[in-house]
């Protein structure tokens, strides 16, 4: 069994509460980065663990996050940050969270969560089958650095592998399918579980990469499900552009356990530029 990595996404998404109730501190880690600022997934999970800890610490049995919506305000650095939290409500069956990111008293994440109990019943109806794809050892995998000077430092972190045949970045709006998919897990063999999904669920470079934008393409709103408890191995991911106008794009991502269960999806809006 490997050991998790010091700087692996259990480690990195540690937080400690401090003498102001629903107040945790967090220290963002320059490896769960794109370019020098923490990637947004990676915010969420950070978020997600300060909200479990509070909702545990009120004695609240409502241990999984099965939906965040985030607004991101601004990009945080890396180092300290505090995560504010406020229980909105509580219920039998659910628990609804507001989390912050503050640095040097200012808001750069809000999110609105909601935790609820995930067991073993049998799901009732799935629409969403998973993708056929090519063994792992076949899909590229995606490096931190490429040509430029530009770092994508939670590619050194995640064991990402792309389908060959979503690789051609050179057809353009005209020609280009905006959709990527492949395998993904952690490099120090982490597990995939509840909380560190809604980071996957942002791991993949921009779909519209294959339509040609140029640049990163900065996430505004991130909506991330968690639908079941995946089975252990590597997840199968699919990402794919929807609309592209107005200089923003909405993203739709998807994730299935190694048993082709759909275990989490997100939609997202982001900004997008085109040479």
């Amino acid at each position: 069994m490997s050991t998790p990595s010091p700087q692996g996404i259990e480690a990195a998404t540690t937080v400690i509460p401090t003498e102001v109730k629903g107040r945790y501190r967090a220290l963002l880690h320059p490896a769960w980065t794109v370019g020098d600022k923490p990637n947004g997934g990676y915010l969420i999970a950070v978020m997600v663990r300060s909200a479990a800890l509070a909702l545990s610490d009120a004695g609240l049995a409502h241990e999984v996050c099965v939906a965040a919506a985030t607004t991101y305000v601004g990009a945080p650095s890396v180092g300290e940050a505090f995560v504010d939290v406020t229980i909105l409500r509580s219920g039998r069956s659910a628990s609804q969270v507001y989390a912050t990111v503050v640095q040097d008293g200012v808001i750069s994440v809000a999110s609105t969560m909601v935790f609820g109990k995930m067991g073993d019943e049998g799901r009732e109806y799935d629409s969403l089958g998973a993708p056929d794809l090519p063994e792992r050892s076949s899909c590229i995998s995606i490096p931190s650095t490429g040509s430029g000077e530009f770092t994508v430092g939670i590619m050194d972190e995640t064991d990402l592998r792309l389908d060959p045949s979503c690789m051609d970045w050179t057809q353009g709006l005209e020609n280009g399918v905006g959709v990527l998919q492949g395998w993904a897990s952690f490099s120090d063999g982490q597990p995939v579980d509840t909380l560190n999904l809604h980071y996957l669920l942002d791991s993949l470079p921009p779909a519209t990469f294959p339509l040609g934008s140029v640049g990163w393409v900065p996430t505004l709103q991130l909506t991330t499900y968690i639908r079941a408890v995946p089975a252990p191995g590597p997840v199968k991911i699919s990402q794919r552009a929807q609309v592209v106008e107005h200089g923003y794009v909405d993203e739709v991502c998807e994730i299935w356990d190694s048993t082709g269960r759909l275990v989490a999806h997100a939609t997202q809006l982001a900004l997008v530029r085109f040479s």
